[in-house]
């Protein structure tokens, strides 16, 4: 039977995301990641480390983007968490076959494969269900080099600063 093996990230929609990546990593110590940007859906973002730990801070300027909205109906929050699947596709299956609806647009990515399950479902939270398959988005060196080919060949998706972590 297919589960959930970790949380492998916490997504906060924020306001403004220098103040956001100023307070993570100057106040709470957090080290950045990589910067990105979501062509389609109007958002950029960053995921900062915190030990073993991911938080992603995303946000958005264009009115009509859905990350600009819920900041504006919510304010600063926790929009999704993603978590780590040890067999995705059986997951997603076996969810669909509970009447849980899905947005299964990422999983045809045969590499990084994704789905999203809505905040009904994850009490009050989107939870974006990740099942790479040469090994998981994490805090290592490798997880954000995974990550930031991701975002390099995705033609949705666009990398604005890359493995920032030491080696």
């Amino acid at each position: 039977m297919a589960k959930i093996t970790s949380i492998n990230h916490i997504a906060f929609a924020v306001k403004n995301l220098n103040e956001s990546l100023h307070n993570a990593t100057e106040v709470l110590g957090g080290e950045l990641m990589m910067k990105f940007e979501s062509l389609e859906d109007k958002y950029e973002g960053a995921c900062v480390k915190f030990g073993t730990s991911i938080m992603s801070f995303i946000t958005s300027y264009d009115p009509e983007s859905f990350i600009y909205k819920y900041v504006e109906k919510h304010g600063n929050g926790i929009q999704h968490i993603g978590l780590e699947i040890d067999n995705i596709e059986q997951y997603v299956n076996d969810l669909e076959k509970k009447g849980i609806k899905i947005d299964t647009t990422e999983m045809s990515d045969k590499k990084f494969p994704e789905a999203l399950v809505g905040p009904k479902t994850g009490n009050g939270v989107v939870l974006q269900l990740t099942g790479w398959k040469e090994g998981p988005f994490d805090a290592t060196y490798e997880g954000c080099n995974r990550l930031c080919e991701k975002y390099t060949q995705n033609p949705k998706l666009k990398l604005i600063a890359g493995n920032q972590l030491k080696k």
